[in-house]
């Protein structure tokens, strides 16, 4: 059976056929009936006889094609059929928008003439097509009762029962008997687990859920806690129960009662079951442990489940295992006391080692396997963390020990092939298929992004509603984008996808073994061509509807007759601009496109011809390094005649200076835009907005002349997210209120900006006009000149997020409302900090605040944080996050910072006169990061609350992880909590101590007890002293070390970190004390980034060498650096850079007194070497005539190389040069 069966059949079984036969039937009716096209006329009515026939094979498809070959011929025509059917019932609805516009554009047309269009707007070609298409459904459907018939004679159940049905034969069977030999791993979630359960609790019922995709070893874990419980001691029963997907009460409840010795046979009473466990159980502590737990829905059954349990003994508890967040926030809510979880994660390296080494050698003696070990280490790190993985592909290569076919395993792309490795599949495709139908599609959609790709929520869901991959009913009120949100928070909880915070805000990833699912799910329907796919051999299925492929394959395609999404990615390399280049040839216009998504690092041009793709509804271009003319340039003049389009974006880092402003007046045709990410030059020139009522997010430009007034904004009621600009541009506070935000209940999201300096007239009227309706989430104003707030402020009790910037003129703001999460207050004239109230009624002696972070910037009236941080009727017990900076006359915090037990990062910067900072800080805080302060001493950290009494601190663990130190003129010593003993530091991973010019003291030993310490950066403290012990200054999981300027400490600090192992990135700059590189074997055993500046005396001694032609020996160290970076080209002749043989990255920043590059060294490191830069290149001569034999280079960039004439021969390797000589010229 052919793949593309596969992914047909789960088309089918999505929303997409079953909507489009009854938009047929609906709609297809209709019209063929009104023009008495009466043959056509009775195959609607066939079509819409045997819809429900079609619905109830539409969940049975996938299973049925395993058993019976014969249907791949019915869903191959019926799957045809839909595609043909969907596009014309489109350009139907394109024919109702293009004559919508024309209306909307007709200006003094007769009443007549806009009768006739309406007539003649369906034309004879949809006609024959709508024709042809219900043709094709009827032959379609008049085999849809062998299908079920095929699918009775399996015994498939049709859907939607099957949805969990077609698991059947994957359920697995777990008992509380550990099947692994041994355990590897997990020590902290076991440590974590262990606590929980064993500590003194006197909740009535509690629960623990032990969450993660399916692989992850959440079954061993429990069976290991189960054994260890037993030993334990601690509960009077444990009871074991396998759930799996089928979630019933009364199997569960005779299961439990069955490990409690009482089994029941027959068709028991539900409230028998239930009144024999409250007995058994009662009184007693239990912990029962519900393995493989599924069910996220039906809260009813767990409160029945649930009942019986609660006359345990208090203390007594459930622990779960599950793939599904959802379960454990549905359990946690149905408990309602003392709940907990745990995301388990992939194995680390080592640990996934011995796991996979116990079944790779399994019978055999690892030591007389060393060849067959070094093949596995690297094995192993492409088995990407997964516990499963390791068990299944070890066992496949004990039963082939031979180095060859490990070999072969480990030179494949994936070792993991889904389709030969059962177990991994099976496990991932039992919760694939425990999706809904519809969700099933927008998962398998996300294969056609790169391995390692990081989604954007909002792009992704946008993508989605454009393929038509969003269900939305008729009566249904709720927006796609809603819909959508839903979808992709499931796939969230579900651990298909995963959280990747990347600095600009959430993103979300897909490991690598639910990626390889989504490419094996979706083969034949999706398709994927890399950048290095070189083979033009493989043709493209003709089955394919979704694309990615770089342009310069995108010939590939040209036989493809229905491709919906196309993703174009520009090769990497970069060449001379064209341009006239096309990325999207003529020859895919006329195709059924609804997404393009195109990325350049090339200038191009798209062609006249993408107005043809009437289906079209998402068009988007990300630029890279493009200087552009126009907006025209990209967008041809056709592209207003897409009437589906629904987002239009251009984005990227281009230079944005060069667009004309020149009138847009035809952007208002796209009737069904939602989202427009444009740049500012061309959002301000759109003429008459307001026509595009169905915008969802929008930035505008007031203007003064018609069509950009403030009154376009009138009937935009479907906003979600607005900013408006050039405020001062709205004449009267009458005009202001045109914009009508009172009645924009929809808006989430407001943003209010004066251009700066404008000195607008009457701000504070303005300002009044413009309230927006009470259920805004998210306001920001900016520049405004007002001395007074507005009124509506204090009427705002769903907001959430509020920021004020530039308010030079206002000294207060009004009480704010409690449900504010975060306020940003950044250049603002206040003398004193808002309060926070409670907007209605309330009888709470005490009222609780939702607020998690508080900025204040550049606020320098703003002498104390007193009266925010010390209201006596709100508690703060949410507080998260606190920055402070640049706000010159705050003098203290309050002592009282101590008590809030929820901070978790303080910022404070550029404060000059806080000369201290409070005594203590909570152990809850994770970064302590202060900069620019005149402070002297640094705080200590304690647990207020438990100070008092006999209990001993010793036990208490800090959350500090980050800790930076920057520009403290006055700390003498590192005090403080660097001196506290009586708290354990192991979170510590990053500490960074900058510009402390009087910095005198590290206390001896105090890195040493940092042992999570990883990057430590110790920059211009050039008054530090040697410690005692130099050669044991560094604790033994450091990985990175940047060193500059450290004064007498610079030489121990070097010498320290060379014999760690775990060191790979190393960096000293302006050392004057560091005459040599430890060079003796086994140091630096690991680095693999090495950057090297401003070292005088190594430059001295480098230039020794070189005169003398010192030989080092033979006993050094054989580095295996990476990535090396240094400012001179001499320092390549001392040990031990002039032995290396492996960097694949050179940067040399100054080339000063060297005619010519080293040859040698460039020859020993010519088949890893890929890119090599020299700036300042002013005494280099010549390249030498080997440069050719560097076989691995693709990017040379030499700049300022006055003396350079002429090149050598280079490397058919290059992709990229730029070599610029005297002037500037380019060579």
């Amino acid at each position: 059976m052919t793949n593309w069966v596969s992914s047909t059949a789960l088309f089918i079984g999505g929303c997409v056929a079953s909507t489009v036969v009854e938009k047929i039937v609906d709609m297809g009716l209709s019209f063929l009936h009104k023009r008495k096209l009466s043959e056509s006329d009775a195959a609607v009515k066939r079509v819409e006889t045997a819809l429900p026939q079609i619905r109830a094979i539409m969940g049975v498809a996938e299973e049925l094609k395993t058993k019976d070959s014969s249907c791949s011929e019915w869903i191959h025509q019926f799957r045809e059929a839909v595609d043909a059917a969907e596009d014309v019932l489109d350009e139907l609805e394109f024919t109702k928008l293009e004559d919508m516009v024309k209306t909307q554009n007709e200006v003094g047309g007769s009443a007549s003439s806009s009768k006739k269009r309406k007539k003649d707007a369906i034309g004879g070609d949809i006609l024959e097509r709508l024709k042809e298409a219900v043709t094709l459904l009827d032959k379609a459907t008049a085999g849809v009762e062998h299908i079920l018939q095929l699918a009775n004679l399996s015994g498939i159940r049709s859907f939607p029962e099957s949805q969990h049905e077609v698991s059947k034969d994957l359920r697995r069977k777990t008992t509380s008997f550990l099947a692994e030999r041994e355990v590897f791993g997990r020590n902290v979630e076991k440590a974590k687990i262990i606590g929980w359960l064993t500590r003194e609790t006197n909740a009535p019922l509690s629960s623990f859920g032990i969450v993660g995709m399916g692989g992850q070893g959440k079954t061993t874990l429990a069976q290991f806690v189960y054994q260890e419980m037993c030993r334990l001691g601690c509960f009077e029963k444990i009871i074991w129960v396998c759930v799996s997907p089928e979630f019933s009460v009364d199997g569960i409840t005779a299961k439990i009662l069955a490990e409690l010795g009482e089994v029941f046979q027959g068709d028991t009473p539900f409230n028998l079951l239930q009144l024999s466990l409250k007995i058994k159980i009662h009184s007693k502590k239990i912990l029962l442990i519900l393995d493989d737990v599924w069910e996220d829905y039906k809260r009813s059954d767990w409160e029945q489940l649930i009942a019986p349990l609660r006359f345990a003994q208090r203390g007594s508890t459930i622990l779960f295992t599950t793939r599904n967040k959802l379960v454990a926030d549905l359990l946690a809510s149905v408990i309602n006391t003392e709940h907990e979880s745990l995301t388990l994660r992939d194995l680390e390296e080592q640990e996934l080692g011995l796991l996979f080494n116990s079944y790779a050698f399994y019978g055999f003696n690892p030591n007389n396997y060393e060849d067959f070990r070094a093949i596995g280490d690297q094995i192993v790190k492409k088995v990407r963390g997964s516990p499963l993985a390791a068990k299944v592909l070890g066992s496949l290569l004990n039963s082939h020990m031979d180095q060859d076919y490990w070999r072969r395993i480990l030179k494949q792309d994936s070792v993991i092939n889904l389709e030969e490795v059962e177990g991994v599949i099976e496990v991932l495709k039992l919760s694939y298929y425990n999706l809904p139908a519809d969700i099933q599609v927008c998962f398998r959609f996300c294969s056609i992004f790169p391995e390692g790709h990081t989604f954007d929520k909002e792009e992704l869901i946008k993508m989605w509603m454009a393929s038509g991959f969003i269900r939305q009913k008729s009566f249904q009120e709720e927006r796609p984008e809603d819909i959508g949100e839903f979808y992709f928070n499931h796939l969230l909880k579900k651990s298909f996808l995963e959280y990747s915070w990347d600095g600009d805000g959430e993103r979300y990833v897909m490991h690598d073994l639910v990626y390889e699912l989504a490419q094996n799910v979706s083969n034949g329907e999706y398709w994927r061509v890399s950048q290095n796919d070189k083979s033009k051999s493989i043709i493209i299925p003709s089955t394919v509807r979704h694309v990615s492929i770089p342009d310069s394959a995108i010939e590939r395609l040209s036989h493809l007759g229905n491709i919906r999404s196309l993703v174009v990615t520009t090769c990497t390399e970069r060449i001379e601009t064209n341009p006239n280049l096309c990325v999207l040839p003529n020859s895919l216009i006329k195709k059924s496109l609804r997404v393009l998504k195109i990325h350049v690092n090339r200038s191009f041009k798209l062609p006249d011809e993408i107005g043809f793709l009437v289906h079209l509804r998402y068009l988007s271009i990300e630029l890279k390094d493009i200087v552009s003319p126009s907006f025209e340039y990209f967008f041809p003049a056709s592209i207003y005649k897409l009437y589906h389009l629904q987002v239009l974006e251009l984005v990227g880092d281009y230079p944005i200076s060069p667009f004309f402003e020149i009138e847009n007046t035809e952007m208002a045709n796209l009737v069904s835009l939602r989202y427009m990410r444009l740049p500012d030059q061309i959002m301000r020139t759109i003429y008459g907005v307001h026509r595009l009522e169905s915008l969802q997010e929008l930035t505008f430009f007031v203007g003064q002349g018609n069509g950009y007034r403030i009154d376009e904004l009138r009937t935009l009621n479907n906003l979600r997210h607005l900013t408006i600009y050039n405020i001062e541009n709205i004449g009267s506070s009458l005009e202001a209120r045109d914009a009508n935000l009172l009645r924009k209940e929809s808006l989430k999201s407001l943003s209010l900006t004066w251009t700066s300096g404008s000195n607008s007239d009457n701000p504070e009227q303005i300002i009044a006009s413009l309230q927006p309706h009470p259920n805004l989430v998210k306001l920001k104003i900016e520049n405004y000149e007002g001395h007074r707030y507005p009124i509506w402020m204090r009427e705002m009790p769903c907001l959430k997020f509020l920021d004020i910037y530039g308010f030079p003129n206002l000294d207060n703001l009004p009480d704010l409302p409690l449900s504010l999460i975060e306020i940003r207050l950044r250049d603002v004239g206040l003398n004193i900090l808002p309060k926070l109230y409670q907007s209605y009624n309330t009888n709470t002696p005490r009222l609780k605040s939702s607020l998690r972070l508080l900025e204040i910037t550049k606020c320098p009236n703003l002498g104390s944080l007193n009266g925010f941080l010390q209201q006596e009727m709100v508690t703060l017990d949410c507080f998260e996050e606190l920055i402070i900076k640049n706000c010159e006359n705050l003098t203290q915090l309050p002592e009282e910072f101590s008590t809030f037990l929820s901070i978790k990062h303080l910022h404070i910067g550029d404060c000059p006169n806080l000369t201290r900072l409070p005594y203590c800080l909570p152990l809850s805080l994770i970064t302590f990061d202060i900069n620019g302060m005149a402070v002297s001493e640094l705080p200590l950290q304690f647990q207020t609350p438990y100070r008092s009494g006999s209990q001993s601190t010793s036990s208490f663990k800090s959350s500090l992880r980050l800790v930076y130190i920057r520009n403290c003129p006055n700390l003498i010593a590192l005090n403080g909590f660097f001196q506290q003993d009586d708290i354990d530091f192991q979170a510590i991973n990053i500490i960074c101590i900058e510009e402390c010019g009087n910095l005198v003291q590290i206390p001896r030993g105090v890195f040493l007890k940092f042992v999570s310490l990883t990057n430590l950066t110790i920059v211009n403290c050039p008054t530090l002293e040697a410690v005692d012990n130099q050669n044991n200054l560094l604790p033994s999981n450091l990985k990175m070390l940047h060193m500059k300027n450290c004064g007498d400490l610079e030489v121990p600090l070097l010498e320290s970190s060379a014999g760690h192992i775990t060191l790979t990135d190393l960096k000293i700059v302006n050392c004057a004390n560091i005459t040599r590189i430890p060079s003796s074997q086994n140091v630096f055993e690991y680095l693999s980034k090495l950057s090297i500046s401003g070292c005088s005396r190594l430059i001295e001694l480098s230039l020794m060498q070189q005169a003398h032609n010192v030989d080092q020996g033979n006993n050094l160290a054989h580095l295996n650096i990476n990535d090396l970076s240094i400012d001179q080209l001499s320092l390549l002749l001392i040990e031990p850079l002039r032995n290396l043989r492996s960097v694949s990255v050179l940067l040399v920043s100054f080339c000063s007194g060297m005619e010519a590059l080293p040859e040698q060294w460039l020859l020993q490191n010519s088949d890893t070497l890929r890119r090599l830069t020299i700036l300042n290149a002013r005494t280099l001569q010549s390249l030498p005539d080997t440069m050719v034999r560097l076989t691995a280079l693709e990017e040379l960039l030499i700049s300022h190389a006055d003396l350079l004439i002429e090149l050598p021969e280079l490397p058919a390797s290059l992709k990229f040069k730029h070599i610029y000589g005297l002037g500037n010229r380019l060579l």
